[in-house]
Formats: C-alpha cells, structure tokens, sequence
C-alpha cells in the first residue's frame, strides 16, 4: 500500500514516517507550512525544512501551500492528496485530539486510511525510541517554564530524557513537547540517505521562550 507522510522536520512525523515504512510503501513527504504562527494543527518554527527532511528520506518531498487558518490549510491539504495515488495517510498525532480527528475526517472524506503509529503511545517511550533507533534530533524552540536559552541546539539523548523527566514532575510539561513546551529538527536517522548539516544559526530570546533560526542548512553524504 502506497502512503504519503505528513512531514514537519520535526521527531513526531519523521518517527511516523520511519515506523510506517515497516508496513507501507510510503512515497510523499507532505510539507505544510502553516500561515497561522500559532497553529495548533501543523508544526511552525523551521517548517520548510521539512521539505529536505523528505529528501533525506528517500520520499518525494511535496510542499503545500497554506490556506488562511488551520481549516484553510485543511482544505488544500485534501486537494493535493486527492491528486496522489496513496491508500494513507501517516501522521505523528500522539495525544493531539484536535490535531488526530482533522486528519481522521479528512482521511475518511477522501477514501484513504489515517496511519498513526505514536497515538497513545507514553511521550517518555517515544523519547527512548527516538534514542534507541539512532536519530538524531535538536531542539529549535522552547516555550515552557525550566527551559531557558540553553536548550536551543540541545540534543535528545539520555540526559535530555533525564532534565525532562524533571521538569514533568516540577512543572508538568508535556515529555514529548505536546503543548507547545519544544519544537524540535531532525538531523538523521536510520530511514535518512543522507543528513542535515546545520552550517549558519542563530538563538532569538525574549526571557521567556525563544527559537533557533537555521539560515544555513545543507544535505550532505553520510559518508562524510
């Protein structure tokens, strides 16, 4: 069966994408770049990048241009699905009911199946996951208290899993960044044919939350 990914750059879609590819034949990675800053539907902050993202993958990267609002973005997203020849759609919904039963409503309108491989799963075990299979993700954005200017770059490995872990038990925030805590990019993987290389950046902070903006990011051969 043949599927497409819905494909922010961030570590929920990629991973999706990656775990589906056991059972499907997934082709397209879907890029939506949200027009809404705050879209609580599609990922925002370096969501482009989730067009070289695809292209690390092997998929055929295939941008989606924004409609005015999440339903707007809704809407072209069902026109450039209904032009491809997929039986899914893979998405990395995880606790997101908003997010999960758009996508479900969308997916039965036009006859395909909604693949949700990370739905219900515990943010800590998709944390471990990511680890464990070899991905390679950073944070681009924080917004959440315990999160400060220093977590901007940081890797998830063991002890971001651990400082995590610590903030959920003080603070309550969502492991895997559900509401809004981090935004992350990944950089490689064990699906990726070649890697994201980060060559130019820069750190914005207000006090209270802030993004890395990437202005310079290349594939390059994982040979090198």
């Amino acid at each position: 069966m043949k599927a497409a990914a819905l494909l922010s750059g961030g570590k929920d879609s990629t991973l999706a994408a990656y775990l589906s590819s056991r059972r499907y034949d997934v082709e397209y990675g879907l890029v939506v770049v949200p027009s809404d800053p705050e879209s609580m539907m599609f990922h925002v902050p370096n969501a482009p990048l989730g067009e070289l993202v695809a292209e690390a993958m092997g998929l055929k990267p295939v941008r989606v241009s924004s409609g005015e609002d999440d339903e707007g973005d809704i809407e072209v997203l069902s026109r450039v699905l209904s032009r491809l020849d997929v039986d899914a759609l893979v998405s990395g919904a995880i606790a997101s009911r908003y997010q999960k039963e758009r996508l479900d409503r969308l997916c039965e309108e036009l006859g395909i199946e909604h693949v949700h491989p990370l739905w219900g799963m515990d943010p800590f075990e998709e944390l471990e996951l990511l680890v464990e299979e070899g991905f390679e993700v950073i944070v681009t954005a924080v917004a959440a208290a315990g999160m400060d200017e220093s977590w901007l770059g940081r890797r998830i490995d063991r002890r971001f899993i651990e400082d995590i872990r610590e903030l959920h038990d003080r603070y309550r925030i969502h492991p895997a960044g559900e509401g809004g805590e981090y935004e992350t990019l990944v950089l490689d993987g064990p699906c990726f044919e070649s890697r994201l290389e980060i060559r130019e950046f820069e750190k914005e902070w207000d006090g209270v939350s802030g993004r890395l903006v990437i202005k310079d990011v290349r594939l390059v051969d994982k040979g090198r």
